[in-house]
């Protein structure tokens, strides 16, 4: 049996079991993974011009074949899993909600982190509790979000985006959960459109938290995990509400319109400038800039 028709025949295998098992759901993989496995072919094609036999030939591409495809599932980089229900409403209309889980792993040498984070609409927590560096979990019928991670010198950047925002939808379902690693030092960039959004990041490293677009409302808790953290909202909020430790002294920015603002233990310094009395002597320091329209402005300590 000539090693050419074996060749293909291990591709054209792979790739057919690999649609079957992908249309059954009982694997999900993004087909960009293989498309940049393309050096795999010239690996196999190196194999089938060895001076050797066919025998030896057909071995060695079957562990190839093999090792790559046990690497490209079972990498820890990223975890994806999907689930699909289908909900039929008297109005006429369909509602297709779909789980979303993945993650990235963490290890004591990262230090940084950076999440660029696409919410869409919906009802978003930030929160830390987790071993891993990120992880993420979804429910709704918005998406699904695609996860990229990447290395920028001792930073590890994260990105989470729709892999389709395109869709219209008469009804809107989208809850999702992010957990971060208090052990990393985090910079957060939201791109939010109509959302919810809930984070409580008392105890996690905050250095930056951009937050832009439109919002219905959105609760904020800082911590005193970090001795400089800068928060800048340039975003349409209906209401948002702003809690800050005690331990740590604190300067608001803003000449934007606010139809209601709160900010209990703090003096005006000037037009748009805000300082809580303990701002000068603290070595903890929280920088909020707001830009934006915001019906209610409430900042607190806790």
């Amino acid at each position: 049996m000539k090693y050419s028709n074996i060749f293909w025949g291990v591709i054209l295998v792979t790739l057919g079991s690999l649609f079957f098992l992908k249309n059954l759901d009982i694997i999900y993989f993004d087909w960009g993974n293989i498309f940049r496995l393309w050096p795999l072919l010239l690996i196999l094609w190196g194999i089938s011009i060895l001076p050797t036999k066919n025998i030896i030939k057909v071995i060695a591409s079957l562990v190839i074949v093999a090792v790559t495809l046990a690497f490209l599932f079972t990498s820890p980089n990223k975890y994806y899993q999907h689930r699909f229900f289908h909900y039929k409403y008297d109005k006429g209309y369909s509602l297709d909600i779909e789980e979303q889980h993945f993650y990235e792993p963490y290890n004591d040498s990262i230090k940084k982190a950076l999440l660029v984070f696409e919410a869409a609409a919906g009802k978003f927590e930030v929160y830390d509790e987790t071993e891993h560096l990120l992880e993420f979990d979804k429910r709704g019928n918005i998406g699904p979000y695609k996860f990229l991670s990447s290395d920028n010198n001792s930073k590890k950047e994260l990105k989470i985006e729709l892999k389709n925002s395109s869709k219209h939808l008469r009804n809107i379902k989208n809850n999702a959960d992010i957990k971060l690693n208090p052990n990393v030092e985090w910079d957060i960039n939201l791109d939010i459109g109509a959302a919810k959004i809930d984070m409580d990041l008392s105890n996690i490293k905050t250095k930056y938290l951009d937050i832009d677009g439109g919002a219905s409302s959105v609760k904020i808790k800082l911590g005193d995990k970090s001795n400089y953290t800068k928060l800048n909202i340039d975003a349409g909020v209906s209401s948002l509400y702003i809690k800050i430790p005690e331990s740590s002294g604190c300067e608001i920015r803003s000449e934007s319109f606010m139809v209601s603002k709160n900010f209990s233990g703090f003096e005006k310094l000037k037009k748009g400038v805000y300082r809580t009395k303990n701002f000068d002597d603290n070595t903890k320091k929280i920088y909020i800039n707001i830009d934006a329209a915001i019906s209610s402005l409430k900042v607190r300590k806790y």
